[in-house]
C-alpha cells in the first residue's frame, strides 16, 4: 500500500501546521477562522483530530470508489465473455 499524501490531504495538513503555529506562538486567529461554539459536555476538536478525520473520511469514500469499480469491473469482464462464449457457439454450429 502506497503511503503517499494526496494533495488534499497535503494542503488540509499544511492547514493544520499554519493553524498550530499560529496557537503556539500566540497570534489570534482571525475572526473567520475561529472555532464555532460548542456544547460544554464535549470539547472543540484539535486540528490534528479534524485533519485525522477528514483524512479518515476521504480514505472511506475513497474504498467506496474502489470496491464500487471492483464490481462494474467484474460485470463488465463477465458480460464480455458471455458475448466471446455466445459468439463462438454462433461459428462453431454454422460449421456442421
Amino acid at each position: 500500500m502506497d503511503d503517499k499524501l494526496t494533495p488534499k490531504e497535503e494542503a488540509l495538513l499544511a492547514e493544520a501546521r499554519r493553524e498550530a503555529a499560529a496557537r503556539g506562538q500566540g497570534t489570534p486567529l482571525p475572526a473567520a477562522a475561529q472555532p464555532e461554539p460548542r456544547a460544554a459536555d464535549r470539547p472543540a476538536p484539535t486540528a490534528a483530530e479534524r485533519l485525522a478525520q477528514l483524512m479518515e473520511d476521504e480514505r472511506a469514500e475513497t474504498q467506496k470508489h474502489k470496491e464500487k469499480m471492483r464490481r462494474y469491473g467484474l460485470t463488465i469482464a463477465g458480460g464480455i465473455l458471455a458475448f466471446f462464449v455466445l459468439w463462438l457457439l454462433i461459428v462453431f454450429r454454422r460449421r456442421r
